[in-house]
């Protein structure tokens, strides 16, 4: 069970998770320049060596900042500065009637774009954008809205969730009368729909109890507007790839329930990116699902070829 909480000092507590250190990293919040204050993590390199670069990891749905843990100790030992923000409406969110209930996902991708700005503070580093799932969608879209300057050098796609079922014209109404109710099936339903859930896009040797349990999910349910914004985030940027030229690596796992809804195969939707240096990487174990980092058995191989691909092209914008 994942148990973190926030201290005074300013740090997350380790954490146990089977009877090992899991969360051990700074954070603090940041200012946007909406006067909102967010929370985020940050990895440093050790004292003494010199920063390869800047990484920003995005969280996918219900996911919180801390839970980029694993990828942030490991680049950070190998040099980069790895930052993550929470998004709003989740994770840590001080705004507590935003938990859950948030509807501006343009305000998610302004989020990632000034965070990054202010975490780069005008330094000659590479920047470079992970996102998992959500975040995928949300790291896409803030690549391609950013501005001059401050574009990412490199994009990383951990199984992007371009598949969520836009809904069709004949049931937006009723969506629209679920978002004015405000109606919150998960907060009805308990446990059991976060469960489901988890069921969908986690193997049987993801760590367990992580959706319902961990305190760092503070959000136990979303509204239909809420899941609605993420509908329309995933709709805005299905023809965004046209327009990004950076080298961009999509990850995914071969088991991956949700891309049996996807409108595209994998391969279909790398095709669709302009860049020129752009990769696609099945996890090499056939049983690999949505969640590549939760998933013990999946972590480490998916860590090994974020770093490599990471070193390669963070290298060559340099």
């Amino acid at each position: 069970m994942i148990c973190s909480c926030l201290s005074g000092g300013g740090r997350y507590q380790a954490s146990m998770c089977q009877g090992r250190p899991l969360y051990a990293e700074t954070t603090s919040t940041w200012q946007a320049s909406d006067g909102a204050t967010v929370p985020f993590c940050r990895w440093l390199p050790p004292h003494g060596m010199r920063s390869k670069g800047i990484v920003i990891a995005v969280p996918g749905l219900d996911e919180a900042c801390v839970e980029w843990a694993r990828l942030g100790r490991h680049l950070s030992k190998q040099g980069y500065e790895v930052f993550s923000s929470d998004l709003r409406g989740q994770g840590r969110d001080l705004a507590h009637p935003q938990r859950g209930n948030y509807h501006r996902w343009q305000r998610w991708v302004q989020d990632v774009n000034e965070f990054a700005a202010r975490q780069k503070k005008g330094r000659n580093l590479p920047v470079a954008y992970v996102g998992q799932s959500l975040g995928s969608v949300l790291a896409l879209a803030a690549a391609s809205s950013a501005p001059a300057g401050n574009a990412p050098a490199a994009l990383v796609l951990q199984s992007p969730a371009l598949v969520l079922p836009y809904p069709p014209w004949y049931a937006r109404p009723l969506v629209a009368v679920a978002q004015i109710a405000t109606l919150n099936l998960a907060r009805v339903t308990g446990p059991a729909a976060l469960k489901l859930g988890r069921n969908v896009v986690m193997s049987n040797t993801a760590d367990e109890m992580l959706w319902e349990m961990s305190p760092d999910r503070l959000c136990k349910g979303f509204s239909y507007r809420y899941l609605s914004a993420c509908f329309d985030a995933g709709h805005h940027v299905r023809n965004l790839p046209a327009r990004h030229s950076a080298p961009v690596l999509v990850q995914y796992g071969r088991s991956d329930k949700l891309f049996d809804l996807a409108q595209r195969s994998p391969q279909e939707f790398l095709d669709t990116f302009h860049s020129s240096d752009k990769e696609l990487w099945p996890h090499p174990d056939p049983k690999a699902n949505h969640d590549l980092l939760n998933d013990r058995l999946m972590r480490d191989v998916t860590l090994k070829k974020t770093s490599a691909w990471l070193d390669q092209h963070m290298v060559t914008v340099r």
